[in-house]
């Protein structure tokens, strides 16, 4: 089991399994109850699934036609995904990942998009929730003239992962604070212009 130490580290190597034929998913969350228990959830779970085998043996179970499993965890969340074959999957437990991707909530606050974009490539966004989140909040910190709010929201937003689909809201938001530069009476305590 991959172990993610970072939300740029964990998006990293999701990606790179989606990209390399890991086409059926499973999201699950660890409770607050179980949290003192989350290293044995993590080896129950790699030797049920079987993800630290070599790549000789990856190879092995790809010839005779087994699905090969993968599992990554950040805080409290476990993905497990496998590959195409015969596999010990559950009716329905997992899912296929199809061009509209994977949601995968963080929080309340942060929801990311792991889908495939006009070009065909694996890239990820915000949730619908989470954009319109940081679209209202800046509004706020405008029309309140809450400067610190304002920066924190931005800074927030910059330590976003860098990937395609982020970096199209960011400039869509960028463009929606340009705008509500032009009728702020606070841009110049705020260091704007």
């Amino acid at each position: 089991m991959k172990q993610a130490k970072s939300l740029k580290e964990f998006t990293y190597i999701l990606m790179g399994y989606v990209g390399t034929g890991y086409s059926y998913y499973k999201i699950t969350h660890i409770s607050n109850k179980k949290r003192h228990k989350t290293p044995q959830i993590h080896k129950k779970v790699s030797e049920y699934y079987q993800t630290n085998l070599s790549q000789g043996q990856r190879q092995y179970k790809r010839k005779q036609g087994k699905a090969n499993y993968m599992a990554i965890c950040y805080k409290d969340m476990i993905i497990v995904l496998h590959t195409i074959g015969k596999n010990i999957d559950k009716q329905g437990e997992f899912k296929i990942l199809t061009s509209k991707g994977i949601e995968l909530v963080f929080s309340k606050f942060l929801t990311l998009i792991l889908f495939k974009d006009e070009r065909d490539k694996w890239t990820y966004r915000l949730g619908k929730s989470s954009y319109l989140f940081f679209v209202g909040e800046l509004e706020i910190a405008f029309n309140s003239g809450n400067g610190k709010k304002f920066h924190s929201l931005k800074a927030m937003f910059n330590h976003l992962p860098h990937y395609m689909g982020i970096g199209k809201q960011k400039r869509e938001i960028n463009k929606r604070i340009r705008e509500l530069q032009k009728v702020s009476k606070f841009k110049k305590l705020w260091g704007l212009f």
